[in-house]
């Protein structure tokens, strides 16, 4: 549970951190399928750099993986089911790319390249770091709460 709310809250507090603001995050119980996932973050309408959607997309997974590692329960198959976990966001990166730069995001671990993910993930660590204790106070207050609205979030979270 607090796995899956750690990847949310940093979604969450990414985009709030940038300027913008969420309309909800909710983790849904477990087995149900239908939302499509395991938990989401409703993000109001918002224009501003890609780099802010990027970040945002890909905050979940280095979240999810730092936390795990923080709390000693990282692994090879623990960080390999975060990825595959993040396939959405992951994805949605992609349309990023696509659309904005007629470009194709790589994963080749290029940390010098912004079209690779590796490069994408360097500044998603840059923007989690400020935010981090943020990130766990969200987290920890939804595996209370498994809905909170966005207001709250950012109450919460001091935005």
């Amino acid at each position: 549970m607090m796995n899956t709310a750690v990847h949310e809250a940093a979604h969450a507090v990414v985009y709030m951190a940038a300027g913008y603001q969420i309309g909800e995050l909710v983790l849904h119980e477990p087995g149900d399928q239908s939302h499509g996932g395991r938990a989401h973050v409703n993000y109001l309408a918002a224009s501003g750099p890609w780099l802010d959607w990027a970040v945002t997309c890909a905050a979940g997974e280095r979240a999810e993986v730092r936390w795990l590692r923080e709390t000693g329960r990282w692994s090879l198959e623990r960080a390999w089911v975060a990825e595959r976990l993040a396939w959405r966001d992951r994805s949605q990166i992609g349309e990023v790319y696509r659309g904005g730069h007629n470009r194709e995001l790589t994963f080749n671990g290029d940390h010098d390249d912004w079209g690779d993910y590796a490069w994408v993930m360097d500044r998603t660590d840059e923007a989690l770091d400020p935010v981090w204790d943020q990130v766990l106070t969200l987290a920890q207050h939804v595996t209370v709460r498994w809905h909170v609205a966005g207001e709250e979030a950012a109450r919460i979270t001091g935005f």
